[in-house]
């Protein structure tokens, strides 16, 4: 009966799917707004040939294999037809064109200000499409004029995005229309918000918008929590009531199709090897790329993924037809409601398939083969009818008008039908710019003034034959003529396309002050004579944000007044500007390093292993500057720990398993590569677990220590690149990568050359390490522990100690390769303890524990010989050496205060012989110890950050703090809430490298990228949308934050996977997680709360400019302080992106907030905390169940299988009568099993609640749990084995459920004493105790809670000074609504008016009451005289602050 009923919903939706459109039309990729492939058109009998037209391969957005693989969306051409017309974007020529579909025909082109990437929508006489230059074009179907277009992000900043000027906010979520209303997406980055809309179809208007996902703390791939969410990338799915958005190279997130609303979004579900932009959907499933072709099922409804996984399915009538591969046979499988196979036949569609009425149009790789289907479900027998030969690799099919049209990975389109055939197009013909040979000359001696390379900008007038001359000769990757004249620009375009120019050289309508460009990203911008002649200041200031450091040019052309066009341009004070006049203008060159930024070289930043660099450029808020356009291929596999990336001089190096790479830090551009014989990395950056299978989820190169161990294998200098091969040391123009003098080690006593070890620089000293330690064969060593050692930690074993240390240190003049000096070891020179400064070298003279221990057991172990030993830099001579208290693994050196610090290094992804307890520091000019602690315990390694050393922090572990690198004292920091002082320490999820320093931020991996803002404490956030790599890859250098893809072989499903680099930008949203708020004591009489901003409905925690922390509520984004908030139940909660409301005074407070409030209350003194010791007991034999793979509900079973029993199960829980207030403040919660029956397997578990303000109980119908919506939090749950029978211990405790049970008692219906039910889903087997057997051992569910104290301790009222925070930005759901605001029961706010329709004077209010007497709460409360009452934030400042 099911199967029966889901078969006619399925066709009932086809029909309706297919009636938005002519029955002859293929008006949306892959057919229809679900992307079924398939069609009722009927195809004519005796096809041939009409026309093909050869436009040439598409280069795809990404730049490595996996990303080739998960995101194609512009990998070939992606066309639609309708109205007799075929529409093709170009991801080239930024355009969209129409073909004749009759003729192949162009009839017309359409040109954005950026690549057509995705594929387009037609409907009613219109094509919508979008461009990476942000926005959603509508243009007519007929003509190619334009109707309408929006904007997607909120402003006009641009960036470079995989090679191409685009917006900040580019557009790749594409077009789907259903019911009149076109949904598409902006932004792949949800750090800089994330934009989806739905559009009414034929005026534009938007109807809403989604911008609250892209801060999302949610859980990340390891299931580790942090601030991202969706980035859309592929072709959205408009189901009936559901709207489908791909996230790149994850799962697709769910959102109400008619509110907006996001359903679910299961990231961390999808697991490796799930993920991609296909997306297809029926009633019952959506369908995501998992690898190649293929595809895997999850439930539409919850998200949840199943077992079935065909290739590229086409979707009719309640059947799946999928290609397949067995034994080595092409076949064609049609699959059941059941997903079980109802016939097959051999017939290759590897390339494509689609269904057509009765048939079945498959592409193979010679052929396209037309099936007919079985006219009944009894007849199984498909018939191969007809093949049409063709050449190329077709990757698409599509059928309209009576004819089939195919696309080729090689860049043809074919047209079949019936009829004439026009056989292979012409291509159109090229029109060569004639340019005159005096402005030819002209343009050389423009040009010659600069170095013309990477991109530049033209601003001023399209129509100056100038930019003809140097369009034509055109050195950039880019070139882009700014000009606010639209007829202008139009002609430039075609002139450009017609000479297939177009797409190097673009054309942006936009006035000069406010294009926007990412910021030094050119070579070269030149300023037209007319713009230049005006000498518009505001014009010339913005071209010259665009213009880079180190030399980069912009010209301002004038054939006369260049004098005072000069002047003007000085009394500018341009950044960094040299000002000269030339006969064509004026120069202006931008001189030097970007103020305040700093380089980062060696692996710790320094020669000192400061692991800091000295950028003070780079703060929050951050912006993307520039992504793509470098393969990770050309980088070392992550988990190999290779060394992090040098940047010097607006140069990144990075090196690969025998390659270095030099990349543009400002555009990401591979500037050259060079490849070498051996550059020794295999083993020490990795080994043979490491597996050049880019698709293959599997895991691929377990962890090792890699340059944690033995450091970085090359050194990069202002005027030298230096790389170690084997004895020598490769000395290489940064510039070029060419070979500019080989330096190698002297013969040792026996006329050998060691191997090359350790490496540095230091002034014009390059030191060389001669010779490994090889503490194995050297003293004949073995390590009977090693045997033991499972294959993911064999890394680790005494081989990873070799390398770490050299036998003796030599010193060359480093321009020469002169020898200077040699010094032996005693022991061995640990590498990570060699560092440099004011003309003195350290170095760590010792041996690593497990060989002092192996040695000690011959009786040769000497560690009162360890020393710390410090040499001339420039002689090798001993300056001073101390042998006393050498306990340190790591050095660290800061010239500013000479200050030598001897520590540990201890870490999960170290060698694990690193220290990790003890801390000295010296003074550098004589040894002499300045304070020492041999007792505290830490994690390292430890930054030198001016005055501090601080340590770093393990997953999930607070660290242990920072400490005054003069005294050792600890570094206090006042409690953002109450003033009283308390250790200053760091936080950080899930993340296997290393924090590290610049002047502004730390960063690090925390799920995501992570960073700490020094500036302002404001804790721990996320820079969501990617990860950063298990070598510490996230550098502040060169005025950017360089983020290189360190990620190869990783295949987990981060939404991108790419090197991008990262500018402040004032605008941007940065939310953190406070835990110094969260650890305050404000019980304390003595430490009351003085100061705290709440903000509702925010996703995370903020502070202000003036230091004020902003504290979210609800609070979902980890650990919360334990202030009693109490919001009325009637209060549903909001959020959107700061942008909304960008002019007013702290937008992103007014930009979310509660709307329907009647009463808030703040409390000053903790929240009472509520643990439900017993718990709450399922307390009926229908409140848990189980549903097999059939959808069959169990209500009676005497034992619950966590999940597996004969199948796959899904398992639910019902908990009653909770007496949980609404938004009420959820510490903590979990489910306490029982254990029933012994078990082991590996179980992997995912626990989410149903979103049901009220769970009903469970029935025995069919699919009942199933069916159920689930909520968007979810905990993945691998637990230990259950060996002993009775057991309720801490294995059979779940995962903390809190976020869950948060989104549920938030849903307006909600009220104190409801149900709420869970749903357990995963792989794997655990047995627990159920109701049916023995009610007092079933599942109970523990909550830990705040209560508002019932009785405060009563303390003098005191006066508060208190600002309130109105906003209603537009698209919220918000009306215009009037209230009056009472405080402590006092009307303090008559008529307060909001109208998120109005102007900006109307949407916001902020107001201020003084001397608010305060005991221990704060009570507000609304009175709604129109609407609904809305309160964005409260801030809240005792009037003496000192108290």
């Amino acid at each position: 009966m099911f199967h029966q009923r889901r078969s006619i919903a399925l066709t009932l939706v086809a029909l309706a799917v297919a009636a938005t459109s002519r029955a002859n039309d293929w008006p949306m990729w892959r057919g229809d707004a679900q992307r079924t492939a398939s069609s009722n058109e009927t195809l004519p009998s005796g096809m041939h040939l009409l026309w093909s037209r050869e436009y040439g391969p598409r280069q795809q957005a990404w730049d490595d294999p996996l990303n080739h693989d998960l995101m194609t969306y512009d990998r070939i051409f992606e066309p639609i037809v309708m109205d007799g017309r075929l529409f093709v974007g170009f991801n080239d020529q930024d355009k969209l064109t129409a073909l004749d579909a009759t003729t192949g025909k162009e009839l017309w082109s359409f040109f954005t200000e950026g690549p057509v990437r995705v594929p387009p929508a037609g409907h009613n006489g219109r094509v919508y499409f979008c461009s990476d230059d942000g926005f959603m074009y509508c243009v007519d179907a007929e003509t190619g004029k334009l109707q309408w277009k929006l904007r997607g992000g909120p402003s006009a900043q641009h960036a470079i995005g995989n090679q191409r000027i685009v917006s900040a906010w580019v557009a790749r979520g594409g077009p789907v229309i259903r019911d009149e209303t076109v949904y598409f997406a902006a932004s792949i980055w949800p750090f800089m918000g994330t934009f989806i809309y739905a559009v009414d179809a034929e005026s534009g208007v938007i109807q809403w918008v989604n911008d609250s996902t892209g801060s999302q703390y949610i859980k990340q791939p390891h299931s580790a929590p942090s601030f991202a969410g969706v980035a859309p990338q592929g072709v959205l799915v408009a189901t009936d009531d559901l709207l489908l958005v791909p996230g790149g190279r994850s799962v697709p997130a769910a959102f109400d199709r008619s509110t907006g609303a996001l359903r679910y979004f299961k990231f961390n579900e999808g697991g490796k090897g799930t993920g991609g932009s296909f997306l297809a959907a029926d009633d019952e499933h959506y369908y995501v790329h998992t690898r190649l072709k293929g595809t895997r099922a999850f439930d539409l409804k919850a998200g949840v993924k199943t077992a079935f996984m065909p290739d590229e399915p086409v979707l009719a009538d309640g059947l799946v037809y999928a290609s397949a591969t067995e034994k080595n046979k092409q076949l064609i499988r049609a699959y059941g409601a059941d997903q079980k196979p109802l016939w097959e036949i051999e017939a290759d569609a590897t390339g494509d398939l689609i269904r057509c009425g009765d048939h079945l149009i498959a592409a193979g790789e010679r052929a396209i083969s037309i099936i007919r289907l079985p006219n009944t479900r009894q007849n199984k027998t498909a018939i191969i009818e007809h093949s049409l030969p063709c050449t190329g690799n077709v990757q698409r099919i599509l059928a309209a008008d009576g004819k089939l049209f195919a696309v080729t990975l090689e860049g043809t389109i074919l047209c079949f039908g019936t009829g004439d055939s026009a056989g292979q197009l012409p291509d159109e013909a090229t029109k060569t710019i004639a340019v005159q040979p005096e402005l030819s000359q002209v343009a050389d001696e423009v040009l010659s003034a600069g170095d013309a390379q990477g991109y530049a900008f033209w601003y001023g007038a399209a129509d100056d034959a100038l930019i003809d001359a140097v369009s034509a000769k055109s050195p950039f990757v880019q070139l882009a003529v700014v000009d606010h004249d639209k007829s202008r620009v139009d002609r430039l375009r075609l002139k450009l396309n017609s000479a297939e120019l177009y797409g190097r050289v673009t054309a942006h309508e936009s006035e000069a002050a406010t294009f926007m460009p990412p910021q030094h990203v050119a070579h070269m911008v030149f300023v037209g004579r007319e713009l230049a002649a005006a000498s518009d200041t505001q014009a010339i200031a913005a071209a010259y944000e665009a213009v880079r450091p180190y030399g980069g040019v912009m010209y301002l052309l004038a054939d006369k007044d260049q004098p005072s066009i000069a002047a003007t341009v000085g009394a500018m004070k341009l950044e960094q500007a040299e000002v000269s006049v030339t006969k064509h203008g004026v120069v202006v060159r931008r001189v030097g390093a970007l103020p305040g930024s700093a380089d980062w070289t060696h692996q710790y930043g320094d020669i000192g292993n400061t692991i800091k660099s000295n950028d003070s450029r780079v703060k929050l808020p951050l912006g993307v500057l520039w992504f793509g356009g470098s393969s990770n291929m050309d980088v070392l596999p992550r988990h190999g720990h290779g060394p992090t990336e040098q940047v010097v001089g607006g140069r990144l190096f990075i090196q690969g398993t025998n390659s270095l790479s030099a990349r543009d830090v400002y555009t990401g551009r591979v500037l050259w590569k060079r490849e070498f014989k051996n550059l020794g990395t295999f083993d020490v950056y990795y080994d043979a677990t490491y597996k050049n299978t880019p698709l293959d989820s599997a895991y691929n190169q377990v962890h090792i220590p890699g340059a944690n161990g033995r450091g970085t294998n090359y050194v990069v200098t202002n005027d030298r690149v230096y790389i170690v091969e084997g004895d020598i040391c490769h000395a290489l123009d940064p510039a070029t990568g060419e070979t500019l003098l080989d330096i190698r080690l002297p013969l040792d006593e026996s006329g050998n050359r060691k191997e090359w070890g350790y490496l540095g620089v230091y002034k014009d000293v390059l030191i060389g390490g001669t010779g490994f330690a090889n503490y194995r064969t050297r003293n004949d060593l073995k390590f009977d522990a090693d045997k033991d050692l499972s294959k993911n930690k064999a890394g680790f074993g005494s081989k990873s100690l070799d390398r770490a240390a050299s036998m003796a240190l030599t010193g060359f003049d480093r321009h020469s390769g002169k020898q200077l000096w040699k010094v032996d070891a005693i022991h061995s020179f640990w590498h990570n303890g060699i560092v440099a400064g004011n003309g003195r070298i350290y170095c760590l003279d010792r041996n690593p524990k497990r060989v002092e221990e192996a040695l000690k057991r011959r009786g040769k172990s000497s560690p009162d010989t360890y020393r710390i030993l410090t040499i001339d830099h420039r002689t090798g001579s001993t300056i001073w050496d101390i042998a006393e208290n050498i306990f340190g693994t790591w050095l660290g050196y800061s010239e500013a205060k000479d200050a030598l610090l001897q520590a540990g290094a201890s870490a999960s992804d170290r060698l694990a012989d690193e220290s990790g307890t003890g801390m000295a520091v010296y003074s550098g000019v004589d040894g002499k110890i300045r304070w020492q602690n041999n007792s505290l315990s830490y994690s390292g390694p430890c930054i030198l950050h001016n005055d501090l050393i601080i340590t770093n922090a393990n997953s999930y572990k607070e660290s242990a703090g920072a400490f005054n690198i003069d005294n050792g004292e600890q570094k206090l920091i006042a409690n953002p809430l109450t003033g009283e002082l308390q250790p200053w320490k760091i936080t950080r999820a899930y993340g296997c490298n290393s924090i590290i320093a610049s002047e502004n931020l730390l960063t690090f991996r925390s799920g995501a990228a992570g960073f700490y803002d020094m500036l302002t404490d404001s804790g721990t956030g996320n820079l969501g949308g990617f990860k950063s790599g298990c070598t510490s890859n996230l550098v502040v250098a060169n005025g950017v934050l360089n983020a290189p893809d360190y990620t190869r072989t990783c295949s987990c499903a981060y939404q991108n996977q790419t090197s991008l680099a990262l500018v402040h930008m004032p605008k941007m949203e940065m939310w953190t997680v406070n835990i110094a708020a969260a650890h305050a004591d404000v019980n304390s009489s003595d430490n009351p709360v003085n100061r705290v901003g709440i903000n509702f409905g925010a996703p995370g925690d903020r502070r202000d400019p003036n230091g004020l922390l902003w504290l979210e509520h609800p609070a979902v984004a980890g650990e919360s302080p334990p202030l009693a908030i109490n919001v009325s139940a009637d209060g549903n909660y909001f959020h959107r992106h700061g942008s909304t409301m960008d002019g007013h005074e702290l937008p992103w407070v007014l930009a979310s907030g509660v709307e329907g409030v009647s009463e808030v209350t703040i409390g000053l003194k903790q929240a009472k905390g509520s643990q439900l010791v017993a718990g709450i007991s399922i307390d009926h034999a229908s409140d848990d169940a189980e549903e097999n793979e059939k959808g069959t509900v169990d209500l009676k079973s005497s034992d619950l299988e966590l999940v597996e029993e004969a199948g796959t199960q899904l398992v639910g829980m019902r908990f009653n009568k909770l007496n949980l207030p609404r938004n009420a403040t959820i510490r903590s919660a979990f489910i306490q099993f029982t254990c029933d029956e012994a078990e082991k397997k590996k179980t992997s578990l995912i626990i989410a609640a149903e979103k049901s303000a009220n769970a009903e109980r469970f029935s025995s119908d069919s699919h009942d749990l199933s069916s159920r919506t689930r909520t968007a939090a979810e905990a993945a749950w691998q637990p230990a084995a259950w060996p002993v029978v009775g057991a309720a211990g801490d294995a059979q405790r779940t995962p903390d459920l809190a976020a869950m049970i948060r989104e549920v008692i938030a849903l307006p219906d909600w009220k104190s004493g409801n149900s709420l039910a869970f749903l357990i889903s995963g792989s794997g087997k655990r047995v627990a105790e159920a109701y049916g057997n023995d009610a007092k051992l079933a599942p109970r569910l523990m909550i830990e809670t705040d209560e508002a104290v019932t009785e405060p301790t009563r303390g003098p009222a005191s006066p508060h000074h208190v600002r309130l925070f109105f906003g209603s930005p537009p698209q919220a759901g918000l009306e215009r609504c009037v209230f009056d605001v009472y405080v402590q029961g006092k009307l303090a706010l008559s008529d307060v008016a909001l109208d998120p329709a109005g102007d900006a004077t109307v949407k916001s209010a902020v107001h201020s009451i003084e001397n608010v007497m305060i005991e221990d709460q704060l009570q507000i409360r609304f009175v709604a005289k129109e609407g609904r009452a809305v309160i964005s934030g409260v801030e809240l400042r005792a009037t003496d602050e000192s108290r």
